[in-house]
């Protein structure tokens, strides 16, 4: 189909919010300062970065944003960075078996088995399935068994989703993306609480307050900052239109004897994760493909190598199950034209 093929998973796949388009473009025009230079121009590019961070600092109370270059950076900062100034009393890392990928990486490179557990991370929300971590309950288990350790909150996917509030109260650090949201690749975010201290990232020439070395890209800071803003006010609005659509779409693959992953279980709305029975999903999104959607494995990755989605087999699902899962998230203002085709391509 090439051109006409459309994306039916904006969270691997979507077209830029026009908010990070404008901005990107904005920041092409004219003479590029460098933020944190001496010249005046340069001190007004300093300032425009440090509004934005104030702006996405509004929005998760209690804690200060530093800026990275994508997710999995953030994640490999809050594990490195935490382990290293709490590294007198252990190097443990103790992380969900059904978190991000890249938090689960991190703690094996990083973390050791001496000592107490210092660090623990979570997924906020399973980017797979849509479940949400109850992260309160999940922070008083962490309490009855482990002596206070920092905590990492993954929060991929979750702009526009959920409200930030709803996590800031249990974590010692927060991961944000831009990609998931429409926004730009090149740009994510590292939440953390005041008061909790974390090593450098990047030793550079002082940028971030010397926490993260090298020059904020900030056309894609402003593109991501906006384009948060602006999907966290329309969150309640976005939610109901996508609990609307995805409840068509989850009772046509079931009508057809497919199985909604995580159905029962507390999941954000515009998130849909099934198997259906025949071949692998890599097969399945060929068809799909072939009559002008595209859509993605559930585990990404770890699905184009051939393996299971362990955020899948962690829920006790079996790895040929497993491996014909697929992930749909739908925009918000997919028409009932375009969802009436999707079912018929997906169960036909």
């Amino acid at each position: 189909m090439g051109g006409d093929s459309r994306s039916v998973d904006i969270l691997s796949a979507s077209p830029l919010h026009p908010l990070a388009i404008e901005a990107i473009i904005s920041s092409t025009e004219g003479t590029q300062y460098h933020v944190n230079g001496f010249s005046e121009a340069a001190h007004r590019v300093t300032e425009k970065l440090e509004k934005r961070r104030q702006q996405l600092e509004n929005l998760l109370p209690g804690g200060s944003i530093w800026f990275t270059s994508s997710a999995d950076e953030s994640a490999t900062w809050a594990i490195r960075g935490l382990l290293s100034t709490n590294s007198r009393n252990g190097n443990r890392v103790d992380v969900k078996d059904d978190s991000h990928i890249s938090l689960i990486n991190a703690a094996k490179r990083f973390g050791g088995n001496e000592g107490e557990v210092v660090v623990a991370a979570a997924s906020a929300m399973d980017i797979e399935t849509g479940r949400i971590l109850n992260a309160e309950k999940w922070n008083h288990e962490l309490n009855e068994r482990l002596s206070s350790p920092k905590r990492i909150l993954d929060a991929r996917g979750i702009i526009g989703r959920l409200p930030f509030d709803s996590i800031c109260e249990f974590a010692d650090a927060i991961i944000l993306d831009s990609e998931s949201c429409s926004g730009p690749s090149g740009i994510a975010a590292l939440w953390i609480r005041r008061g909790i201290r974390i090593a450098p990232m990047i030793e550079g020439s002082g940028q971030e307050l010397g926490r993260r070395g090298g020059n904020i890209p900030l056309g894609l800071v402003n593109a991501f900052v906006k384009v948060a803003i602006q999907l966290d006010n329309e969150r309640e609005q976005n939610c109901q239109k996508w609990s609307d659509l995805h409840n068509l779409l989850e009772n046509g693959i079931i009508e057809k004897g497919g199985k909604i992953h995580g159905k029962n279980e507390d999941r954000v709305p515009g998130i849909t994760c099934f198997s259906m029975p025949g071949p692998p999903a890599e097969i399945y999104l060929q068809n799909l493909e072939e009559r002008g959607f595209i859509a993605a494995p559930s585990g990404g990755c770890s699905a184009t190598a051939g393996k299971p989605s362990h955020v899948l087999t962690s829920m006790g699902i079996d790895s040929e199950e497993a491996l014909r899962a697929i992930r749909i998230s739908l925009e918000p203002n997919t028409n009932m034209k375009m969802l009436n085709e999707l079912i018929d391509a997906m169960v036909n």
